[in-house]
């Protein structure tokens, strides 16, 4: 009889539910049998009696049982890792988060972050490491870095510093140089780093955040990568939940690349980086209300395209979706530690505005607003060569409006001239990278063209920027129609409902046809029951 064997299915499941509800953990079908046999290891060795009371054990409520947990544990989680390990996040956080919490604590010159699962602490002292790099004055900052894991010899690893060279895998030898110092055959991290990151043993699942000796509140920053795949949905909910009260508003979420895919995120907004997603809780709305008050938008990207459909598109244009809001920032500093940001109109600056240029600004915004209604009105009339010589003269005045650009591309692509309709949206991704419109566009100028490969790829990157994209998911379905690929589009359809029964029934589903979320699920189910 095999070990895996010498347990009863009801007992088996009984540890499987345990786990899960203590640890959070999820085991993987394929993985239930080495998770059965490191119990029974486990038993043989603390030379408990059976299985049934090793199982009392661990759901008891004393000493003994949450000891024997922190050992159990040791054998259930993962703790590999490594320094820098994921360089695309790290360069989303160097490039762009960071900068951005040092322009927003740039006052308090306080941040906060806390790396969640942080297991052996190369995650957290490579939080230190960027932070150090990129703050020229630190010693002028408070800066608090947490590292938590429920692992208790993981983190007395981390509490060390010292490691292997197995922890630094596509490492720039720099940071080996400047920041840890060898001694027979270890890495020691320095110790201006190391002083910076504390760690606690805490469980994400069961602790409670305000525990007073825990201190995690108040977070610029909260990293919890390749910890959520191994969590149940009522324990992502729960500990999501807990993440979004510990982080303060406009704080950050990054997680793992795909872990929290269809997961009720609407607490946070959701900000798309070249190499990462992020999530960000929303400002404080009283806050945000006294900020949008203190500083007037630059150019209004608000008004909808009314053009006609792109002539002879086997796809109408459908009604055009608002740009993205998202600018990625890059900061640097001078010697005398000024931050030059580029402009992100996701959040608003601090900074005091002179009155009379935002007077100027006002009316600047409220001329370049009238010529994009002017040419919206010309495109309704087929008056495609005026429009042209408007939007020419615009763009001589407003070198970086987003909306001349696209509504160049727009009319380009109207009168079949889809290479330089292509052109100008390159030119409006230029100004804003994150907004779908030039995207949509692009693809329906792909499949005109007859590149079905290049449509499908670029509207994968819309639902990459924007998940829950219903005209995007429409889209690649009727691609896939021309395709005759039923088992994609039963798929995709499938994906669609889901988004959909996440709005409130009546909510208004403009890219198709104005019906609502409810008449489209409805009709999206009648489709998937006919094939």
């Amino acid at each position: 009889m095999s070990n895996t064997e010498s347990l009863s299915v009801e007992l088996k499941q009984a540890f499987l539910r345990l786990i899960a509800q203590q640890t959070g953990l999820v085991i993987k079908e394929a993985d239930q049998d080495n998770l059965i046999e490191t119990i029974l290891v486990r038993i043989k060795f603390i030379k408990f009696g059976s299985p049934e009371t090793y199982y009392q054990l661990l759901n008891s409520p004393t000493i003994e049982s949450n000891q024997e947990w922190q050992k159990l544990v040791i054998l259930l989680t993962n703790t590999e890792t490594y320094f820098w390990r994921d360089q695309g996040q790290f360069n989303t956080l160097k490039n762009y988060i960071i900068p951005k919490i040092i322009q927003q604590q740039n006052n308090h010159k306080t941040i906060r972050i806390c790396s969640a699962g942080c297991s052996t602490g190369e995650e957290a002292y490579s939080i230190a490491i960027l932070i150090h790099k990129i703050i020229p004055d630190l010693e002028k900052w408070k800066v608090k870095i947490l590292g938590i894991d429920i692992n208790k010899y993981a983190l007395e690893t981390a509490k060390k510093g010292i490691y292997s060279s197995w922890s630094f895998r596509n490492i720039n030898p720099d940071i080996k140089r400047d920041y840890f110092r060898v001694i027979n055959n270890s890495y020691h991290i320095d110790n201006r780093i190391k002083k910076m990151v504390t760690f606690k043993m805490v469980n994400l699942v069961n602790d409670s955040f305000n525990k007073q000796n825990y201190d995690i509140k108040y977070l610029d920053l909260l990293i919890c990568r390749n910890v959520f795949i191994y969590f149940d949905s009522s324990a992502k909910a729960k500990v999501l939940d807990k993440f979004y009260d510990t982080l303060k508003p406009l704080g950050y979420l990054l997680t793992g690349h795909a872990e929290l895919y269809g997961h009720n995120l609407s607490k946070f907004q959701t900000k798309v980086f070249p190499e990462s997603l992020v999530y960000q809780r929303k400002a404080d709305k009283r806050k945000a209300d006294n900020l949008i008050l203190k500083t007037p938008p630059l150019v209004s990207l608000s008004s909808e395209a009314k053009s006609p459909p792109v002539k002879n598109l086997s796809l109408d244009l459908l009604q055009k979706s608002q740009p993205s809001e998202q600018q990625p920032i890059t900061a640097t500093f001078s010697n005398t530690q000024k931050t030059n940001v580029a402009r992100d109109i996701w959040s608003v600056d601090d900074t005091p505005i002179n009155i009379i240029k935002s007077q100027e600004n006002t009316k600047f915004q409220k001329t370049a607003h009238e010529v994009i209604t002017e040419v919206e009105n010309l495109l309704q009339k087929y008056a495609y060569d005026l429009a042209i010589k408007q939007l020419k003269n615009l763009l001589k005045i407003h070198p970086n409006n987003f909306q001349a650009y696209y509504l160049m591309a727009q009319t380009h692509a109207n009168i079949g001239k889809y290479e330089e309709a292509i052109n100008y949206c390159k030119k409006a991704l230029d100004i804003d990278y994150f907004s779908v419109s030039p995207y949509y566009l692009l693809a329906q100028i792909a499949e005109e063209q007859g590149n079905i490969v290049e449509a499908k790829r670029i509207l994968k990157k819309i639902i990459y920027i924007e998940p829950s994209s219903i005209r995007a998911y429409l889209d690649i379905i009727h691609i896939y129609q021309k395709e005759g690929n039923q088992k994609r589009i039963l798929k995709i359809k499938q994906a669609v409902i889901n988004i959909l029964k996440q709005l409130s029934p009546k909510t208004i589903i403009k890219d198709y046809k104005n019906i609502t979320a409810d008449e489209l699920i409805i009709k999206l189910e009648t489709d998937l029951k006919d094939y």
